[in-house]
């Protein structure tokens, strides 16, 4: 196969990434952009990667990663093309197809900040308070366990027929979100949504790949990220609004029904790209099946074991889900070194030091923002005393922050050719955004402090995951770059669905801990954790002793996201300038 062909797979990374011209002895400042044209159709790859990581970096992380976009690479010759190039589709076709994949693009992003914001009220409601972050963990899990199937399943079946199956299984699980009738009925229907929400972002990235050029593709995902950044602005908002409104939180799912019924007719209307050539058995048979159920597993029962933490559970009840998880993660980390033909995490590129500390760094700071994606309505709400409205848009400064500093800092490695001072200014920004929400108080820090120090988070979030997807890449073996990259995306969900459980299993802990040393009765205690709406019902000295305990214990989710935020830095010092190895294609 020759080079050009690599540019018409479905994988954002696909020219070869060595730089030009780099020998022994070069320093970071070389310059990405080679002087010479790597080939006909690519005179800046390296820019273009700097740039389309800006956009994979944002829609991954957030939404449990796009292995699909980097992990299934192909690996030889024998891997035929598209049966279709980028060149044979028009500009019309772009645009209708693209702006249709959008849709899911923007309903993805919009569910993400609303579901934040709507947490509350759904625990008050069913009483579960003290277990509600089980509504985020639920759709983060399956989210990730499918994210590997949509790559070969649509290049075994074509994108239009995957994509309008995420698509009526998002239809249908936001559906039931917003008829559920109890808090497991919601938990399964979120559970639902992500099997298809995984879908909705993957294949968009897939599709512009297919459908452009390299010299144009960060343009078209540019816009994508865009559009992601509106839905994510959004999303807080308009949760808030309709909760507010005493709609109640149904409609916060009800409001996307029609949005997702025009994405499913758009797409049967108008996606119309072909199948790559190939036996379907054997696309399918690459899918580690095993490993990404051993993973979800181990993962699932980690959440379990911290939801029983919460729920004052018998410790042996706990005992056994910690268990669970270690068994099940050996059993992954046996498949995935013994079993797998295509694993899902190749154990060898996590014992170099560059793609361990990259992927640790990255999964590290996906667990702060989502700590602070999900707490940061609760502060507002419970110790500030906001409406949800404004509660939801305090989450506006971190969407667009993300977002843009994303590509910002894309650029700015494209243009300098340096990452290592971006690596680490990435990192600072993410551990003074943390640190500054510790010194939050109720009644002291002005509204205006509020709105400077709730972007910081999440820019150095966007910034740090574009960045070191770039040092990444440039530091291994080409052929090494999918599977690197494949295994950071999977850190990233991890750290996603731990950043909700693990910050949700500490305030809780901390809640009580505090109203204990209240002089509050014990029934009140109780009914505090289990529905926050109590909190309204207190007055006088009692309600200041509760709104103090919700503070101090929101304090110490901050000052521990702070520590993360300060392990993630410690990660990224370690990430130095590398010349990339000799590009060996396989025999």
């Amino acid at each position: 196969m020759g080079k050009n062909a690599w540019l018409s797979t479905d994988v954002a990374f696909a020219p070869p990434l060595r730089p030009v011209g780099m020998a022994a002895g070069r320093t970071e400042r070389t310059p990405l952009v080679a002087a010479a044209p790597l080939h006909e159709h690519a005179e800046n790859d390296e820019a273009l990667l700097a740039q389309e990581s800006a956009f994979s970096a944002m829609y991954g992380a957030t939404h449990g990663g796009d292995p699909s976009a980097s992990l299934f690479m192909p690996t030889d010759d024998s891997v035929p093309p598209p049966t279709a190039a980028p060149s044979t589709y028009s500009l019309l076709d772009r645009v209708s197809v693209m702006s249709t994949m959008w849709i899911g693009t923007f309903l993805a992003a919009l569910d993400t900040t609303m579901v934040a914001t709507v947490m509350s009220q759904v625990g008050s409601e069913f009483a579960v308070s003290n277990t509600v972050a089980w509504l985020g963990t639920s759709y983060m899990l399956t989210q990730m366990a499918c994210q590997p199937l949509y790559g070969r399943l649509s290049d075994a079946f074509g994108r239009r027929a995957m994509t309008l199956l995420a698509s009526s299984v998002f239809f249908v699980g936001t559906l039931s979100c917003g008829l559920s009738r109890t808090f497991v009925q919601l938990c399964i229907a979120r559970a639902m949504a992500g099997l298809g929400g995984s879908g909705l972002t993957s294949l968009a990235t897939m599709v512009v790949s297919d459908m452009t050029r390299v010299q144009a593709r960060a343009t078209w995902q540019g816009l994508g990220n865009v559009i992601f950044a509106i839905g994510a602005a959004l999303g807080g908002p308009l949760g808030g609004a309709v909760v507010d409104a005493q709609w109640g939180w149904r409609w916060a799912f009800l409001l996307q029904v029609p949005l997702c019924a025009a994405h499913l007719l758009f797409v049967f209307a108008k996606v119309r790209i072909p199948s790559e050539p190939g036996s379907v058995r054997d696309k399918v048979l690459r899918i580690d099946m095993g490993g990404t159920l051993a993973l979800l597993c181990a993962v699932a029962a980690l959440v379990a074991a911290l939801a029983c933490g919460d729920a004052d559970g018998p410790r042996l009840l706990v005992s056994l889900w910690l268990g669970g998880a270690v068994m099940c993660a050996g059993v992954f980390v046996w498949l995935e070194t013994r079993v797998a033909a295509e694993p899902l995490m190749p154990t060898k590129i996590l014992a170099r030091r560059m793609p361990a500390c990259v992927s640790l760094a990255c999964g590290l700071v996906s667990l702060c923002q989502f700590g602070v994606l999900y707490h940061v309505p609760l502060y507002f709400i419970a110790v500030q005393g906001t409406s949800t409205v404004q509660a939801g848009a305090y989450l506006v400064p971190n969407a667009i922050a993300a977002s843009v500093c994303s590509l910002v800092s894309g650029r700015l490695v494209s243009r300098t050719g340096s990452y290592r001072t971006t690596v680490l200014l990435s990192g600072l920004l993410t551990v003074l955004g943390a640190l500054s929400m510790c010194f939050w108080s109720r009644g002291a820090t002005p509204a205006w402090a509020y709105w400077l120090t709730a972007p910081w988070v999440g820019a150095g979030y966007g910034s740090t995951l574009t960045v070191t997807l770039v040092a990444l890449v440039l530091s291994v073996d080409p052929m090494e770059a999918a599977p690197a990259s494949g295994v950071t995306y999977l850190f990233r969900a991890v750290g996603s669905i731990l950043g909700v459980s693990c910050t949700h299993s500490l305030f809780q802990h901390s809640l009580a801990w505090y109203l204990r040393r209240t002089p509050l009765p014990a029934h009140l205690v109780q009914d505090m954790r289990a529905d926050m709406g109590t909190l309204e019902t207190l007055t006088g000295a009692s309600r200041t002793w509760a709104v103090s305990a919700y503070e101090k214990s929101m304090h110490a989710v901050f000052v521990w996201l702070c520590c993360v935020s300060l392990a993630a830095l410690a990660c990224l010092c370690c990430v130095r300038a590398q010349v990339p190895p000799p590009h060996r294609r396989p025999t």
